[in-house]
């Protein structure tokens, strides 16, 4: 029984020791985004509107800040490394501040997903994004997809994405 034991902590270990490399990995691939991007925001309600996105690295590159205008709707997000893991908080034109840990990572794709009640919202009464899905497209440094869900509180959720290019 106590090799069982020692069997399942080590790979408990090895398995967060390849979600933290992830993480880290997913952290400084993001760093890449640094500078202006701008593109149109589509939204499956139907509207489309102008997208502009700034990146800049702060606090001794531990942190990577993202502002975001959409049609003159400005916010914030952060995107920082806590405990080995992938976090970002967004300061959201909701009026509410969603946190999202890194869900998945993969051929350049990042995906983040927002933990509700780590977030002091509610689903079903909020108005909340909950998840942001970043394709970098590796094979082209000037363009990447950008795209997040937002859930209404009737439980509906609205998606919108754009595809973005590097201004400078």
């Amino acid at each position: 029984m106590e090799k069982i034991l020692k069997l399942l902590t080590l790979t408990s270990l090895l398995f967060s020791n390849l979600a933290q490399a992830d993480d880290a990995k997913s952290f400084e691939m993001l760093k890449q985004l640094v500078g202006n991007w701008s593109g149109t925001l589509n939204r499956s309600t139907g509207e489309a509107v102008a997208l502009t996105l700034s990146y800049s690295i702060r606090s001794n590159g531990s942190a990577l800040l993202e502002e975001s205008n959409e049609d003159g709707v400005e916010m914030l997000t952060i995107f920082n490394t806590e405990q080995g893991s992938m976090k970002s908080t967004h300061y959201c034109g909701l009026m509410n501040k969603p946190v999202a840990q890194l869900s998945k990572a993969s051929d350049g794709v990042i995906e983040m997903e927002v933990d509700p009640s780590e977030s002091g919202l509610v689903s079903g009464d909020d108005q909340f994004v909950t998840g942001w899905k970043l394709d970098l497209m590796p094979g082209d440094p000037n363009k990447f997809l950008y795209s997040y869900t937002v859930e209404n509180p009737d439980g509906s959720i609205d998606e919108s994405i754009a595809l973005v290019t590097r201004v400078n």
